[in-house]
């Protein structure tokens, strides 16, 4: 599996986009920045994509994603929770902001279709094992996990304390998650559903009790002004524990066997 970063922050500037990545060029987690971030060919190739939750900077891009490729002649299917298939359904998909895309251009061959999944369901997208496990945050929100040639990666999503309850039911090789903020806001961290640098360890130890190892670990979802101390204390963590962090930026990519040291 390749991973390429398409935004790695919950704030869009000139210089920062909004949480997206990209697997094998066909399989988007989330869509904060996939117009941004690809070229008209490249947006043109995805034909999945899994959204973790209905916050606006996760879900934004369906709509001009959705103008770029409706005479395109494909179908991009949408998996989430139900939660969220019901409010980008009620608000992106209505019709009154762009076109329906749910029956555009076409009811028999629309731009996108909804999948509402369960948790703890696996399901089959374009030959990748997925799941939906639930992970704390402020609106009911899910991690996938996602496996295909031998690797599996779980992607949070947004999370806050209480990640650690996913790991009775996953047991990744890549762990893609999010800080949001450094230790310095942990109370608006916990009040949000977010992590810090110190909560994201708190759940990472749990990881390890539980599976006698621990996960290679990316980071992402930084909100831009607690960048700094997001990465100073995430290095301070690792000087102290030895547990390594890759700070994810747009357009970084991963090869994710490698990542986790699979060959074979």
């Amino acid at each position: 599996m390749k991973l390429r970063v398409l935004g790695a922050h919950n704030v869009e500037s000139r210089h920062t986009r909004m949480e997206s990545h990209l697997v094998d060029g066909v399989l988007a987690l989330d869509a904060g920045s996939l117009t941004r971030a690809l070229t008209p060919d490249e947006q043109r190739g995805i034909r999945a994509i899994i959204l973790s939750h209905r916050h606006f900077d996760h879900v934004k891009d369906l709509l001009p994603l959705g103008i770029a490729i409706r005479n395109e002649g494909v179908t991009v299917d949408v998996y989430a929770i139900q939660d969220t298939v019901d409010a980008v359904t009620d608000t992106l998909m209505s019709g009154r902001l762009f076109p329906d895309f749910l029956n555009s251009p076409s009811a028999d061959a629309p731009t996108f279709r909804m999948h509402s999944v369960d948790f703890y369901q696996p399901f089959e997208v374009l030959g990748y094992r997925a799941m939906a496990v639930p992970v704390p945050h402020s609106v009911p929100a899910a991690g996938f996990s996602l496996a295909s040639e031998g690797v599996s990666l779980f992607y949070t999503g947004d999370t806050g304390k209480g990640l650690s309850a996913a790991w009775e039911h996953v047991a990744p090789d890549v762990l893609l998650t999010e800080v949001t903020f450094g230790n310095d806001n942990e109370v608006g961290a916990r009040a949000s559903g977010h992590l810090t640098p110190n909560l994201l360890m708190e759940a990472l130890r749990e990881f390890g009790e539980r599976h006698g190892r621990m996960p290679q670990v990316l980071v992402s979802h930084i909100n831009p002004p607690w960048e700094d101390a997001v990465r100073r204390e995430l290095a301070e963590i690792t000087r102290e524990s030895g547990q390594r962090f890759v700070v994810t930026e747009a357009d970084m990519t991963f090869d994710l066997r490698d990542l986790a040291g699979r060959t074979g």
